[in-house]
């Protein structure tokens, strides 16, 4: 259903004719509020799509439009399974002051009594966003990458931390860190040194890096390579080595097919498949707890530290 310069309160009864249509709601396990562009919205709404089969949502699309524009306008589009199978959808494109006011506009729409989840896909900076869509949230996810500067969008995120706040990119490096504490099993002597090849813009490869430094101490050493990759939601990182104390090595390598190595010493060669995943599996991933993350917060004040005394002697 589409509605040409509506109101919440006319989006909220379409929402709810709908719903009787096809006989009322269907347990939803939360709110999920999406801040994208456009020319995103297709990706958002496969992401949301997949999702939502694991966590069945109320997702409200808010998509700024003309922001210069003098006039605030909402246009919308309300469906009910469809496209995005089993979630409630609203779609805003909003103009103008609309577009500057999201959280006054979105809390009306919100399904009562279940959390709210905001997901930031573009750079909430960019758009003067960045305070919008935060407040009423039990849990908040980001995207660095997708920020200009990436790494400088990072380091913001952990200057304004909040108890729930989360991002994308921890997210890419879960399948990494589950191997790395593997190959630890029956490692006796202490880390010395970490070398990380990795493309050091790569928030990913940056929080790899800050976590690494939380579990064993070591400030890994980030060398800038050219990481090929087969899809845009893996992390840019090629390997990360490890030298003991006692002189043995450990190196963890990926190729570019997604076949991951694990080289030791003194033992076979161990590989394993990380392919890429799609943006609606770690959408899907970040939504299964809406718990604060204790260990992306301890990660992000490691990496907020490292990055604020490299600024410093630069």
């Amino acid at each position: 259903m589409h509605l040409k310069d509506t109101t919440t309160g006319d989006i909220m009864k379409s929402l709810s004719k709908l719903l009787h249509e096809v006989g009322g709601a269907s347990g939803l396990a939360l709110n999920l509020v999406a801040l994208t562009t456009e020319d995103e919205r297709e990706e958002v709404e496969k992401a949301a799509s997949f999702a939502a089969q694991e966590h069945p949502y109320r997702l409200i699309m808010a998509i700024p439009r003309d922001l210069d524009a003098t006039e605030p306008r909402i246009d919308a589009e309300v469906t009910v399974g469809e496209r995005l199978g089993s979630a409630e959808a609203i779609i805003l494109r909003l103009d103008g002051p609309a577009a500057s006011h999201l959280t006054s506009i979105v809390l009306p729409m919100l399904a009562s009594d279940i959390p709210v989840v905001t997901w930031w896909l573009l750079d909430p900076v960019r758009y003067g966003l960045e305070q919008e869509l935060r407040s009423f949230a039990d849990r908040r996810i980001t995207y660095s990458a997708r920020a200009a500067d990436p790494v400088q969008s990072l380091y913001r995120r952990a200057e304004s931390y909040a108890a729930g706040d989360t991002d994308i990119c921890w997210t890419r490096i879960s399948l990494w860190r589950s191997l790395i504490a593997s190959a630890f099993d029956g490692v006796t002597h202490a880390v010395e040194k970490i070398v990380i090849k990795a493309n050091d813009d790569d928030p990913s490869a940056q929080l790899m890096a800050a976590w690494l430094k939380t579990r064993l101490g070591v400030a890994p050493e980030i060398v800038d390579t050219e990481v090929e990759r087969n899809s845009e939601h893996l992390p840019a990182i090629a390997s990360v080595a490890f030298t003991m104390a006692g002189g043995e090595t450990m190196e963890v390598e990926r190729q570019a097919d997604g076949t991951t190595v694990l080289l030791q010493a003194g033992l076979p060669k161990r590989r394993q498949t990380l392919q890429g995943r799609t943006l609606g599996q770690l959408l899907a991933e970040e939504l299964r707890h809406i718990d604060p993350d204790t260990a992306y917060r301890k990660v992000l004040d490691t990496f907020q530290e490292q990055y604020a005394a490299e600024r410093a002697s630069a």
